[in-house]
């Protein structure tokens, strides 16, 4: 089995015929038709049901599939990382981070790596934490930052930071409330801005404290709620990591103790022995900002 015939296989899925896949790959039909009959030769098994002249996936054709495409991206990622070694770079740090540390913490983080390894490229994925656990288990990522609660198995972890969810928004929205913290019974009433992964923990929370929440607006990621927060919609829920360094002088920032509100941030890979050296390199730069902070 050859790479080649994978990314012909690969392309046949995604072009659903031969024809319309051989006119992408600039060749002609009958060496493609005997690519895919070699493969399946040499597999023992069925790839394809043939319906007409459009072809649909048997059981092991959507798994070869599924590792097809992992395949042919890893060798993807090696050539161009070998391109970068060529060109008198040291690579490219592949890495996936949460909207929840992109206000100033990634971004310090990235500031230190590149002073000190300045021809390192970068390439940043940005989702969710269960988006981003998927995308390196594909291996289109050599790590990822991402908040807890998440399963840990089978991945190595590095716990950096702990931060409790705080309430943000225009002074207008805290008139009345009695200190420099807030409590959820005092937000209750409050129209609040949540994303939607903490939605139901910050629910919990709520109904452990006896009071019902009333969430305004729930959207995909902290850089939505900070958006809307600032737009003075109401109050965002957001962690510390996710607020940028300045804010407008009517923004109040209050603390909100609540054990169930709690996270981690970490940084995990699938195998830290067998990173890639840029990766291993900010790996061990993050532990070392996170111990001197």
């Amino acid at each position: 089995m050859e790479l080649r015939q994978l990314h012909y296989f690969v392309t046949v899925v995604e072009e659903k015929t031969v024809t319309a896949a051989a006119e992408k790959l600039n060749m002609t039909q009958p060496p493609l038709t005997m690519q895919l009959h070699a493969l399946e030769r040499e597999l023992d098994c069925a790839l394809f049901r043939r319906e007409g002249r459009r072809l649909t996936l048997t059981d092991a054709g959507q798994h070869l599939y599924r590792r097809a495409v992992e395949l042919l991206a890893m060798c993807d990622n090696m050539r161009q990382e070998l391109t970068a070694f060529r060109s008198g770079a040291l690579g490219t740090l592949r890495i996936g981070v949460i909207s929840s540390v992109q206000g100033t913490l990634f971004a310090d983080w990235m500031r230190a790596y590149h002073a000190r390894y300045p021809d390192v490229r970068i390439s940043v994925s940005s989702a969710n934490t269960y988006q981003l656990l998927s995308t390196l288990q594909n291996r289109q990522i050599d790590m990822a930052i991402i908040r807890t609660p998440f399963a840990a198995d089978g991945l190595d972890v590095s716990f950096l930071k702990e931060e409790q969810i705080q309430a943000v928004g225009d002074e207008r929205f805290f008139e009345g409330f009695s200190g420099e913290a807030a409590s959820l019974h005092e937000l209750a009433q409050t129209p609040l801005i949540v994303y939607r992964r903490w939605r139901r923990i910050i629910l919990s929370a709520f109904e452990a404290a006896g009071v019902r929440p009333n969430i305004l607006c729930v959207n995909d990621d902290a850089r939505m709620t900070l958006l809307l927060t600032v737009q003075g919609l109401g109050v965002g829920l957001l962690h510390p990591s996710a607020l940028p360094a300045r804010r407008e002088p009517t923004m109040r920032v209050l603390p909100l103790p609540e054990p169930l509100l709690a996270s981690r941030i970490a940084l995990v890979c699938a195998n830290r022995r067998a990173l890639p050296e840029p990766a291993a390199l900010f790996w061990r730069l993050a532990q070392e900002l996170t111990d001197a902070g």
